[in-house]
């Protein structure tokens, strides 16, 4: 059944994405509705259509990493920890420009499915247009290693494989940049202060890989001391 909007909600929706006007002109308030609840949908965890991956504003404005908070940090004193696999197809204009959009999205879709048959239980976020994250979160009871990359690596080629042209030869197979991060919070007050620093953290640790200002595993530790104290015991 059709709803009624009055011509005041209307018009604040138009404002919030006043390029509906020029992009949906038959039908703008439609338009800026569909943009409002494809935000909301991915801020509460549905996957990119395109490519299977858990969207950023799930991890910072989300309740992503809600229930890795309730069920890890209480129960242990050093810390709440998480970790990180980074892989980001690099060059992937060129991929596009040689096979093909479709194939360029058929690429990245392989990547998320790489990263969640290496990392089963991460969750795979799609921190950039062409960049995954894994994340090993506590209940997922994996662990970033030091030699993660080398074999991550050669399991995304791998997957990639069968989604391109037959015959494409090894130097036309799309090669990543691939980034690890284990990341300590110390004494977090809430869990919702874990998303934006966890997003920075991915931020840096990709942009010090790619500029060769970092190799291997990069661990971070962030004290907060932002938690409530007990009551004291003799």
């Amino acid at each position: 059944m059709p709803y009624p909007l009055d011509d005041a909600t209307a018009t604040a929706l138009i404002a919030l994405h006043p390029w509906v006007l020029t992009r949906s002109p038959q039908a703008p308030v439609q338009a800026a509705v569909e943009v409002l609840v494809q935000a909301e949908q991915a801020r509460r965890g549905q996957p990119d259509a395109k490519t299977g991956a858990l969207q950023v504003p799930a991890l910072t404005q989300g309740n992503l990493l809600k229930e890795e908070y309730d069920l890890s940090t209480h129960g242990h004193h050093d810390g709440w920890r998480v970790g990180a696999v980074i892989a980001d197809v690099q060059g992937m204009i060129n991929v596009n420009a040689r096979f093909g959009f479709p194939t360029g999205d058929a690429v990245l879709r392989a990547t998320v499915e790489s990263l969640s048959a290496q990392y089963p239980g991460a969750k795979v976020v799609r921190i950039h247009a062409d960049a995954f994250a894994a994340l090993l979160v506590p209940t997922s009871q994996l662990t970033v290693e030091e030699h993660l990359a080398a074999p991550t690596r050669e399991r995304l080629a791998q997957g990639v494989r069968p989604v391109l042209p037959p015959g494409t030869p090894d130097a036309d197979v799309p090669s990543w940049t691939v980034s690890l991060l284990e990341l300590t919070v110390d004494a977090p007050s809430h869990w919702q202060v874990l998303g934006p620093l966890l997003w920075a953290e991915l931020e840096r640790t990709h942009v010090m890989e790619r500029t060769g200002r970092a190799q291997g595993l990069q661990r971070r530790r962030i004290r907060l001391d932002g938690s409530i104290p007990g009551p004291a015991t003799l």
